[in-house]
């Protein structure tokens, strides 16, 4: 049963034309959003993308890592990541709320948001500092996506479709600057394709067969390329994903430990207390007051 505790699964905010929210996707200022929309301000998650743009301080949750924002900042959401926004006084910024169905139209697949460093997978940094001198730029293609909607003129799903992609196009050039993204090889492919595959289905395939199978390689070749490439065997990096599966649903669910632990495919509670707490350093039920302590609203 579910109750305060629970992180709720938002929709996309009221905010403009309808039409273009019943398309998937609304462009509207972060501070309205904040102020209208209170319940924004407390840990949730929503099964569409969102992109922000932050000025001034304060401070981002995103599947319990926080980042203290001071200056212009990008922020990349999933679909399903658990976020939340501690303000400062002084933040301003825009928010973009699409579906993968808008952004992609009619473009054959793969979608460009698959290739994207910033999206997918749980262990991606989802937050970019912007310098003052690429800002300006930045900040020009927010306002050109705030005015483009607020106007709702015809063909404005195509400028707002363009401009995204033109968004995304720098960001991927500052990330790749700041964060080291290393020459796309077969390996890097590879893994890649690995971590998606790991998004999709890390609930129902607990071995590493059904991967290997999906990605027309062995085991045995999938697990070294994936231990060369991040450090880790694949069957671990399978685990930590259950993990964070886990911490959410400590958070937000009524469920025992015991029945978290089965859900997410542990199905030995006493492996999965220990598993927990070498990763974590804590026992999940020392977790959950922890989390629920911190992140508890504050009129609670």
């Amino acid at each position: 049963m579910m109750n305060r505790r629970t992180i709720p699964s938002l929709q996309m905010s009221k905010y403009g034309q309808d039409r273009l929210r019943a398309e998937g996707c609304v462009v509207m200022p972060l501070e309205f959003s904040m102020m209208q929309e209170p319940q924004r301000l407390i840990p949730h998650f929503h099964d569409f993308f969102q992109l922000f743009l932050i000025t001034g301080g304060g401070r981002l949750m995103h599947d319990f890592r926080d980042h203290e924002v001071r200056q212009v900042t990008l922020f990349f959401l999933s679909p399903g990541q658990v976020h939340t926004i501690h303000p400062a006084p002084q933040m301003r910024g825009t928010v973009v709320s699409f579906t993968q169905a808008f952004f992609d139209d009619h473009a054959p697949p793969p979608s460009l948001l698959f290739e994207l460093p910033f999206f997918f997978g749980s262990g991606v940094t989802p937050w970019l500092t912007v310098s003052k001198a690429e800002a300006a730029k930045i900040i020009s293609l927010f306002a050109e996506l705030q005015t483009e909607y607020d106007a709702a003129q015809s063909g404005v799903q195509e400028v707002l479709r363009a401009t995204l992609r033109i968004v995304f196009i720098h960001a991927a050039r500052l990330y790749a600057k700041k964060h080291a993204v290393r020459e796309t090889t077969r390996a890097t492919q590879l893994t890649r394709r690995f971590h998606l595959a790991l998004e999709q289905h890390f609930r129902e395939w607990q071995t590493l067969a059904p991967y290997a199978k999906e990605l027309g390689i062995t085991v045995n070749h999938l697990n070294d390329v994936i231990r060369e490439e991040t450090g880790h065997a694949a069957g671990e990096l399978i685990r930590l994903r259950r993990l964070l599966d886990a911490k959410r649903l400590l958070l937000h669910s009524d469920l025992s430990v015991s029945e978290i632990g089965y859900q997410t495919g542990f199905q030995d509670p006493s492996y999965f207390t220990r598993f927990f707490r070498r990763h974590e350093g804590q026992t999940p039920v020392e977790f959950r007051e922890a989390i629920r302590e911190k992140y508890q609203p504050e009129s609670a």
